[in-house]
Protein backbone atom coordinates (compact mmCIF):
# COMPACT_ATOMS: atom_id res chain seq x y z
CA UNK A 1 0.00 0.00 0.00
CA UNK A 2 1.15 3.25 -0.93
CA UNK A 3 2.72 5.50 1.93
CA UNK A 4 0.10 7.93 3.63
CA UNK A 5 0.72 11.40 4.88
CA UNK A 6 -0.28 10.25 8.40
CA UNK A 7 3.12 8.11 7.95
CA UNK A 8 4.85 10.77 6.84
CA UNK A 9 4.17 12.99 9.75
CA UNK A 10 5.53 9.64 11.94
CA UNK A 11 8.50 9.42 10.63
CA UNK A 12 11.16 10.12 13.22
CA UNK A 13 12.89 12.98 11.00
CA UNK A 14 9.66 14.94 10.63
CA UNK A 15 8.93 14.45 14.53
CA UNK A 16 12.22 16.33 15.29
CA UNK A 17 10.49 19.42 12.84
CA UNK A 18 7.57 19.39 15.30
CA UNK A 19 5.00 19.15 13.04
CA UNK A 20 1.31 19.94 13.92
CA UNK A 21 -1.34 19.95 11.34
CA UNK A 22 -3.51 23.27 11.51
CA UNK A 23 -5.87 22.49 8.47
CA UNK A 24 -7.60 19.10 6.56
CA UNK A 25 -6.67 17.00 9.28
CA UNK A 26 -9.54 14.46 8.01
CA UNK A 27 -6.95 13.58 4.70
CA UNK A 28 -4.04 12.70 6.54
CA UNK A 29 -4.49 9.12 4.85
CA UNK A 30 -4.33 10.71 1.84
CA UNK A 31 -0.99 8.56 -0.16
CA UNK A 32 2.31 10.49 -0.44
CA UNK A 33 4.32 9.72 -4.30
CA UNK A 34 7.01 12.51 -3.79
CA UNK A 35 8.63 15.19 -1.68
CA UNK A 36 9.50 18.80 -3.29
CA UNK A 37 10.86 21.20 -1.31
CA UNK A 38 10.39 24.79 -3.42
CA UNK A 39 9.82 28.49 -3.10
CA UNK A 40 7.68 29.44 -5.24
CA UNK A 41 4.25 30.53 -5.81
CA UNK A 42 4.21 29.54 -9.44
CA UNK A 43 4.67 26.26 -9.14
CA UNK A 44 1.82 24.31 -10.89
CA UNK A 45 4.18 23.09 -13.96
CA UNK A 46 6.35 21.20 -11.29
CA UNK A 47 3.74 19.11 -9.70
CA UNK A 48 1.57 15.91 -11.01
CA UNK A 49 0.13 15.40 -7.81
CA UNK A 50 0.23 13.55 -5.12
CA UNK A 51 3.49 15.18 -3.72
CA UNK A 52 4.26 16.98 0.09
CA UNK A 53 5.24 20.35 -0.63
CA UNK A 54 7.78 21.74 2.05
CA UNK A 55 8.37 25.18 2.29
CA UNK A 56 9.60 27.95 4.62
CA UNK A 57 7.19 30.43 3.24
CA UNK A 58 9.59 33.62 2.01
CA UNK A 59 8.43 33.41 -1.39
CA UNK A 60 4.24 33.27 -0.30
CA UNK A 61 2.13 36.15 -1.17
CA UNK A 62 1.48 39.22 1.22
CA UNK A 63 -2.71 38.56 1.03
CA UNK A 64 -5.41 37.02 2.19
CA UNK A 65 -6.38 36.71 -1.43
CA UNK A 66 -2.94 35.69 -2.52
CA UNK A 67 -2.26 32.69 -0.24
CA UNK A 68 -6.45 31.76 -1.05
CA UNK A 69 -5.18 31.16 -4.49
CA UNK A 70 -1.38 29.40 -3.86
CA UNK A 71 -3.34 26.77 -1.93
CA UNK A 72 -6.42 26.63 -4.66
CA UNK A 73 -3.40 25.93 -7.07
CA UNK A 74 -2.49 23.24 -4.85
CA UNK A 75 -5.77 21.59 -4.43
CA UNK A 76 -5.89 21.80 -8.46
CA UNK A 77 -2.85 19.94 -8.84
CA UNK A 78 -3.85 17.39 -6.29
CA UNK A 79 -0.63 18.00 -3.71
CA UNK A 80 -0.71 14.99 -0.64
CA UNK A 81 -0.05 18.40 1.70
CA UNK A 82 2.04 21.40 2.60
CA UNK A 83 4.33 22.05 4.74
CA UNK A 84 5.71 25.37 5.84
CA UNK A 85 8.66 25.78 8.58
CA UNK A 86 7.94 28.09 10.73
CA UNK A 87 10.98 30.69 11.69
CA UNK A 88 11.92 32.75 8.55
CA UNK A 89 8.80 33.88 6.84
CA UNK A 90 6.49 33.06 9.67
CA UNK A 91 7.20 32.91 13.42
CA UNK A 92 5.01 32.10 16.04
CA UNK A 93 2.49 30.41 13.59
CA UNK A 94 1.26 30.43 10.10
CA UNK A 95 -1.67 33.51 8.80
CA UNK A 96 -4.86 32.83 9.56
CA UNK A 97 -6.02 33.36 5.76
CA UNK A 98 -3.63 30.59 4.60
CA UNK A 99 -5.11 28.00 7.11
CA UNK A 100 -8.53 28.97 6.14
CA UNK A 101 -8.03 28.73 3.23
CA UNK A 102 -6.15 25.11 3.20
CA UNK A 103 -9.02 24.22 5.40
CA UNK A 104 -12.04 25.39 2.80
CA UNK A 105 -10.22 23.01 0.10
CA UNK A 106 -9.33 20.20 2.50
CA UNK A 107 -6.10 20.35 1.66
CA UNK A 108 -3.36 19.05 4.31
CA UNK A 109 -1.41 21.97 5.89
CA UNK A 110 1.11 21.64 8.37
CA UNK A 111 3.51 23.72 10.71
CA UNK A 112 7.10 22.66 11.41
CA UNK A 113 7.49 24.23 14.39
CA UNK A 114 11.60 23.45 14.78
CA UNK A 115 13.98 23.73 12.26
CA UNK A 116 14.85 20.14 9.71
CA UNK A 117 16.86 19.74 7.35
CA UNK A 118 14.57 19.48 4.06
CA UNK A 119 16.93 17.64 2.65
CA UNK A 120 16.73 14.70 5.57
CA UNK A 121 13.19 14.88 4.66
CA UNK A 122 13.19 13.94 1.25
CA UNK A 123 15.35 11.39 1.43
CA UNK A 124 14.12 9.32 3.99
CA UNK A 125 10.44 9.43 2.53
CA UNK A 126 11.76 8.90 -0.93
CA UNK A 127 14.07 5.75 0.72
CA UNK A 128 10.55 4.90 2.09
CA UNK A 129 8.37 5.13 -1.30
CA UNK A 130 10.66 2.94 -3.42
CA UNK A 131 11.24 0.12 -0.60
CA UNK A 132 7.28 0.41 -1.06
CA UNK A 133 7.56 0.01 -4.54
CA UNK A 134 10.05 -2.75 -4.29
CA UNK A 135 7.99 -4.97 -1.68
CA UNK A 136 4.88 -4.36 -3.89
CA UNK A 137 6.87 -6.02 -7.21
CA UNK A 138 7.89 -8.23 -5.02
CA UNK A 139 4.44 -9.19 -3.57
CA UNK A 140 3.26 -9.11 -7.36
CA UNK A 141 5.77 -11.25 -8.65
CA UNK A 142 4.24 -14.23 -6.35
CA UNK A 143 1.02 -13.55 -7.04
CA UNK A 144 1.86 -14.70 -10.58
CA UNK A 145 3.74 -17.75 -9.60
CA UNK A 146 7.49 -16.91 -9.60
CA UNK A 147 8.85 -18.37 -7.38
CA UNK A 148 13.14 -18.90 -7.25
CA UNK A 149 14.47 -21.97 -7.13
CA UNK A 150 13.01 -24.89 -5.11
CA UNK A 151 15.83 -25.11 -2.54
CA UNK A 152 15.70 -21.30 -2.39
CA UNK A 153 13.90 -18.68 0.01
CA UNK A 154 10.54 -16.96 -1.42
CA UNK A 155 10.26 -13.74 -2.90
CA UNK A 156 8.01 -13.35 -0.32
CA UNK A 157 9.72 -15.69 2.44
CA UNK A 158 12.18 -13.12 2.22
CA UNK A 159 10.27 -9.98 2.26
CA UNK A 160 8.46 -11.33 5.57
CA UNK A 161 11.86 -12.24 6.90
CA UNK A 162 13.13 -8.96 6.48
CA UNK A 163 10.31 -7.05 8.32
CA UNK A 164 10.25 -9.51 10.97
CA UNK A 165 13.82 -8.75 11.32
CA UNK A 166 12.62 -5.05 11.54
CA UNK A 167 10.16 -5.28 14.46
CA UNK A 168 12.65 -7.76 16.61
CA UNK A 169 14.80 -5.04 16.29
CA UNK A 170 12.63 -2.33 17.38
CA UNK A 171 9.88 -0.97 15.00
CA UNK A 172 10.23 2.50 13.10
CA UNK A 173 7.80 4.38 11.78
CA UNK A 174 7.26 2.28 8.39
CA UNK A 175 6.53 -1.12 9.69
CA UNK A 176 2.75 -0.60 9.37
CA UNK A 177 3.08 0.58 6.14
CA UNK A 178 5.19 -2.57 4.88
CA UNK A 179 3.28 -4.67 6.67
CA UNK A 180 -0.16 -3.62 4.99
CA UNK A 181 1.80 -3.57 1.27
CA UNK A 182 1.99 -7.51 2.30
CA UNK A 183 -1.40 -7.82 2.76
CA UNK A 184 -1.18 -7.70 6.76
CA UNK A 185 -3.00 -5.49 8.79
CA UNK A 186 -1.38 -4.49 11.93
CA UNK A 187 -3.36 -1.99 13.72
CA UNK A 188 -6.35 -2.43 15.86
CA UNK A 189 -5.37 -6.45 15.73
CA UNK A 190 -4.07 -9.06 17.74
CA UNK A 191 -0.75 -9.57 17.28
CA UNK A 192 0.42 -12.81 18.10
CA UNK A 193 3.79 -14.06 17.94
CA UNK A 194 4.95 -17.53 17.13
CA UNK A 195 8.17 -19.29 16.65
CA UNK A 196 8.88 -22.80 15.72
CA UNK A 197 11.55 -24.17 16.94
CA UNK A 198 12.85 -27.35 14.73
CA UNK A 199 15.22 -30.12 15.85
CA UNK A 200 18.47 -29.57 15.64
CA UNK A 201 19.89 -29.60 12.18
CA UNK A 202 23.16 -29.28 10.42
CA UNK A 203 23.93 -26.32 8.62
CA UNK A 204 22.98 -26.92 4.74
CA UNK A 205 20.12 -29.32 6.40
CA UNK A 206 19.19 -26.90 8.65
CA UNK A 207 18.81 -24.56 6.16
CA UNK A 208 16.59 -26.71 3.60
CA UNK A 209 14.35 -27.58 6.83
CA UNK A 210 13.99 -24.42 8.58
CA UNK A 211 12.86 -22.80 5.21
CA UNK A 212 10.43 -25.73 4.30
CA UNK A 213 8.35 -25.40 7.60
CA UNK A 214 8.30 -20.83 6.92
CA UNK A 215 6.46 -22.26 3.50
CA UNK A 216 4.80 -24.83 5.34
CA UNK A 217 3.30 -22.15 8.07
CA UNK A 218 2.64 -19.84 5.02
CA UNK A 219 0.64 -22.11 3.28
CA UNK A 220 -1.45 -22.97 6.31
CA UNK A 221 -2.39 -19.50 7.26
CA UNK A 222 -3.08 -18.79 3.35
CA UNK A 223 -5.30 -21.57 3.51
CA UNK A 224 -7.12 -20.59 6.84
CA UNK A 225 -7.16 -16.89 5.51
CA UNK A 226 -4.90 -15.67 8.27
CA UNK A 227 -3.23 -12.62 7.72
CA UNK A 228 0.30 -13.40 8.57
CA UNK A 229 4.17 -12.64 8.09
CA UNK A 230 6.42 -15.76 8.14
CA UNK A 231 10.25 -15.89 7.74
CA UNK A 232 13.27 -17.83 8.70
CA UNK A 233 14.83 -16.59 11.97
CA UNK A 234 17.91 -19.17 11.59
CA UNK A 235 18.49 -22.31 10.77
CA UNK A 236 16.52 -24.09 13.36
CA UNK A 237 13.50 -21.48 13.83
CA UNK A 238 10.67 -19.87 11.82
CA UNK A 239 9.21 -16.68 13.20
CA UNK A 240 5.35 -15.75 12.54
CA UNK A 241 3.44 -12.48 13.06
CA UNK A 242 -0.62 -13.75 13.44
CA UNK A 243 -2.51 -10.97 12.96
CA UNK A 244 -6.19 -11.33 14.71
CA UNK A 245 -9.27 -9.87 14.96
CA UNK A 246 -9.67 -7.91 18.75
CA UNK A 247 -10.37 -11.07 21.52
CA UNK A 248 -10.58 -13.77 18.87
CA UNK A 249 -9.89 -17.35 20.13
CA UNK A 250 -6.58 -18.24 19.09
CA UNK A 251 -6.58 -21.90 19.35
CA UNK A 252 -7.75 -23.02 16.32
CA UNK A 253 -5.67 -21.60 14.08
CA UNK A 254 -2.76 -22.64 16.33
CA UNK A 255 -3.98 -25.87 15.84
CA UNK A 256 -4.34 -26.05 12.39
CA UNK A 257 -0.27 -24.80 11.97
CA UNK A 258 0.62 -27.79 14.54
CA UNK A 259 -1.01 -29.87 12.56
CA UNK A 260 0.23 -28.50 8.95
CA UNK A 261 4.03 -29.12 10.94
CA UNK A 262 3.30 -32.89 11.77
CA UNK A 263 1.84 -33.57 8.96
CA UNK A 264 5.49 -33.00 7.06
CA UNK A 265 8.21 -35.01 6.12
CA UNK A 266 8.89 -37.53 8.93
CA UNK A 267 11.77 -36.27 11.35
CA UNK A 268 14.96 -38.10 11.66
CA UNK A 269 15.54 -40.79 13.75
CA UNK A 270 16.07 -39.98 17.14
CA UNK A 271 14.63 -36.44 16.40
CA UNK A 272 10.97 -34.87 18.05
CA UNK A 273 8.52 -32.98 16.18
CA UNK A 274 8.66 -29.18 15.93
CA UNK A 275 7.46 -27.13 18.86
CA UNK A 276 6.04 -24.44 18.65
CA UNK A 277 5.47 -21.35 21.42
CA UNK A 278 3.77 -18.58 21.45
CA UNK A 279 2.99 -15.21 22.76
CA UNK A 280 0.55 -13.34 24.56
CA UNK A 281 -1.28 -11.24 21.87
CA UNK A 282 0.33 -7.75 21.71
CA UNK A 283 -1.79 -5.00 20.96
CA UNK A 284 0.50 -2.63 18.76
CA UNK A 285 4.10 -3.39 17.19
CA UNK A 286 5.88 -1.60 19.64
CA UNK A 287 4.86 -4.80 21.66
CA UNK A 288 5.87 -6.75 19.11
CA UNK A 289 9.48 -7.25 19.92
CA UNK A 290 8.97 -8.61 23.30
CA UNK A 291 6.50 -10.96 21.85
CA UNK A 292 8.82 -12.75 19.68
CA UNK A 293 11.26 -12.49 22.26
CA UNK A 294 8.30 -14.33 24.66
CA UNK A 295 8.06 -16.78 22.25
CA UNK A 296 11.26 -17.92 21.16
CA UNK A 297 12.52 -18.69 24.80
CA UNK A 298 9.22 -20.59 25.36
CA UNK A 299 10.04 -22.91 22.43
CA UNK A 300 13.47 -23.25 23.29
CA UNK A 301 12.78 -23.79 26.90
CA UNK A 302 9.95 -26.81 25.31
CA UNK A 303 12.30 -27.86 22.85
CA UNK A 304 14.97 -28.36 25.64
CA UNK A 305 12.39 -30.42 28.20
CA UNK A 306 12.24 -34.19 27.09
CA UNK A 307 9.16 -34.56 28.92
CA UNK A 308 7.26 -32.12 27.26
CA UNK A 309 7.94 -33.48 23.48
CA UNK A 310 5.14 -33.87 21.92
CA UNK A 311 2.60 -33.04 24.76
CA UNK A 312 0.94 -30.04 23.37
CA UNK A 313 0.52 -28.91 20.15
CA UNK A 314 1.48 -25.66 20.73
CA UNK A 315 3.17 -23.70 23.80
CA UNK A 316 2.76 -20.68 25.73
CA UNK A 317 4.44 -19.53 29.31
CA UNK A 318 1.77 -21.00 31.24
CA UNK A 319 2.18 -24.08 29.87
CA UNK A 320 6.04 -24.69 30.95
CA UNK A 321 4.85 -23.64 34.82
CA UNK A 322 7.88 -23.38 36.87
CA UNK A 323 10.31 -24.16 33.95
CA UNK A 324 8.73 -21.29 32.52
CA UNK A 325 9.30 -18.76 35.44
CA UNK A 326 12.84 -20.58 36.31
CA UNK A 327 13.25 -19.61 32.90
CA UNK A 328 12.57 -16.06 32.48
CA UNK A 329 14.85 -15.91 35.94
CA UNK A 330 17.93 -17.59 34.33
CA UNK A 331 19.45 -14.37 34.73
CA UNK A 332 18.25 -13.33 38.37
CA UNK A 333 21.51 -13.27 40.57
CA UNK A 334 19.43 -14.20 43.50
CA UNK A 335 17.95 -17.26 41.86
CA UNK A 336 21.46 -18.27 40.91
CA UNK A 337 22.68 -17.62 44.78
CA UNK A 338 19.17 -19.96 46.00
CA UNK A 339 20.47 -22.49 43.88
CA UNK A 340 24.45 -22.80 45.06
CA UNK A 341 23.03 -22.59 48.77
CA UNK A 342 21.01 -25.18 48.15
CA UNK A 343 23.12 -27.43 46.17
CA UNK A 344 26.69 -25.94 46.86
CA UNK A 345 27.55 -28.57 49.56
CA UNK A 346 26.58 -31.40 47.06
CA UNK A 347 28.43 -29.98 44.13
CA UNK A 348 31.95 -29.79 45.89
CA UNK A 349 31.47 -33.06 47.42
CA UNK A 350 31.30 -34.60 43.71
CA UNK A 351 33.89 -32.60 42.62
CA UNK A 352 36.17 -33.78 45.40
CA UNK A 353 35.04 -37.63 45.33
CA UNK A 354 34.33 -38.42 41.66
CA UNK A 355 30.79 -38.90 42.81
CA UNK A 356 27.39 -38.35 41.13
CA UNK A 357 25.58 -37.29 43.88
CA UNK A 358 24.19 -34.15 41.93
CA UNK A 359 22.87 -36.86 39.13
CA UNK A 360 21.34 -39.21 41.93
CA UNK A 361 19.48 -36.71 43.42
CA UNK A 362 18.08 -35.40 40.12
CA UNK A 363 17.12 -39.02 39.19
CA UNK A 364 14.95 -39.18 42.71
CA UNK A 365 13.45 -35.75 42.41
CA UNK A 366 12.51 -36.09 38.95
CA UNK A 367 10.82 -40.16 39.84
CA UNK A 368 8.47 -38.12 42.42
CA UNK A 369 10.41 -38.77 45.47
CA UNK A 370 9.59 -42.72 44.43
CA UNK A 371 13.43 -44.43 45.27
CA UNK A 372 12.39 -47.95 43.39
CA UNK A 373 11.56 -45.72 40.38
CA UNK A 374 14.77 -43.95 40.38
CA UNK A 375 16.90 -46.65 40.78
CA UNK A 376 15.35 -48.56 37.81
CA UNK A 377 15.70 -45.36 36.11
CA UNK A 378 19.51 -44.71 37.32
CA UNK A 379 20.56 -48.69 36.33
CA UNK A 380 21.23 -49.39 39.87
CA UNK A 381 20.70 -52.22 42.85
CA UNK A 382 18.02 -50.55 45.45
CA UNK A 383 20.35 -50.33 48.00
CA UNK A 384 23.15 -48.98 45.98
CA UNK A 385 20.81 -46.24 45.35
CA UNK A 386 19.12 -45.84 48.75
CA UNK A 387 22.69 -45.63 50.30
CA UNK A 388 23.64 -43.08 47.90
CA UNK A 389 20.07 -41.13 48.96
CA UNK A 390 20.98 -41.67 52.36
CA UNK A 391 24.81 -39.89 52.27
CA UNK A 392 22.91 -36.85 49.96
CA UNK A 393 21.05 -36.32 53.15
CA UNK A 394 24.16 -36.20 55.27
CA UNK A 395 26.29 -33.95 52.85
CA UNK A 396 23.13 -31.71 52.90
CA UNK A 397 21.79 -31.60 56.35
CA UNK A 398 18.53 -32.09 55.32
CA UNK A 399 16.20 -35.03 54.88
CA UNK A 400 14.43 -36.46 51.39
CA UNK A 401 11.48 -37.30 53.35
CA UNK A 402 10.37 -33.69 54.02
CA UNK A 403 7.83 -32.36 51.27
CA UNK A 404 9.81 -28.84 50.99
CA UNK A 405 13.05 -29.88 51.46
CA UNK A 406 12.50 -31.86 48.50
CA UNK A 407 10.87 -28.83 46.73
CA UNK A 408 13.59 -26.86 47.53
CA UNK A 409 16.04 -28.85 46.02
CA UNK A 410 14.53 -29.88 43.29
CA UNK A 411 13.66 -25.80 42.47
CA UNK A 412 17.62 -25.42 42.51
CA UNK A 413 18.38 -28.31 40.23
CA UNK A 414 15.98 -26.52 37.46
CA UNK A 415 17.23 -23.29 37.96
CA UNK A 416 20.79 -24.58 37.44
CA UNK A 417 20.23 -26.39 34.20
CA UNK A 418 18.43 -23.15 33.22
CA UNK A 419 21.50 -21.05 34.20
CA UNK A 420 23.71 -23.04 31.71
Amino acid sequence: MPLTLREVLDLDVVRRGGPSVVAGAARLDVPVRWVHAVELTDIRRLLRGGELVLSTGIALPESADGLAEYIATLAHVGVAGLAIELGRRYTAALPPALVAAAEERSLPLVELRREVAFIEITEAVHARIIDELLVSRAATTLALGHLLTSRAESLERQAHRTLISALIEGPGSGEAARARAMGVEVTGRDLLAVVVRLPGAEPDPGQAAVLGAAEAIAGACRSAGLPALVGALDDVRVGALLSLPPGADDDEPLRALAARLAAGPAPRAGLSIPVIGVSQPAGSLREVRDAFREAREVADLAAGNSAAGGARPYYRLPDLRLRGLLHLLREDTRLRAFAERELGSLLSYDAEHGTTLVSDLAAFLDAGGNKALAASRAHLARPTFYQRLALIERVLGVSLADPESRASLHVALLARRESR
